[in-house]
């Protein structure tokens, strides 16, 4: 499935990666949350509901990686075959 992003989820992912860059002073956590991301991408695109919970109150797919420190929040559009991104959280953050 083709994995799209909202500006919404893309703009919390870089908010995200500015915070970590400059609390460490350093790309490398920054690093490891991209390369992490890409495989969980690349597992969600080929099977979207693997590991994944769906939360009613939104409507949403939600799947978590870095050992539970990050989430995404999607939709499936089976008749597109698109995934589409809408969040990406931090599990610090209040739940959606």
């Amino acid at each position: 499935m083709e994995i799209r992003w909202t500006e919404e989820a893309v703009k919390q992912l870089e908010n995200t990666l500015d915070f970590w860059r400059e609390h460490n002073y350093s790309d490398a956590y920054p690093n490891k949350i991209i390369n992490e991301l890409n495989k969980v991408e690349l597992a969600i695109a080929e099977k979207p509901y693997f590991l994944a919970k769906f939360v009613e109150s939104i409507r949403l797919y939600q799947r978590h990686f870095l050992k539970g420190k990050f989430s995404l929040y999607y939709d499936i559009i089976e008749e597109e075959n698109v995934i589409v991104i809408k969040f990406f959280r931090s599990s610090s953050q209040e739940p959606l």
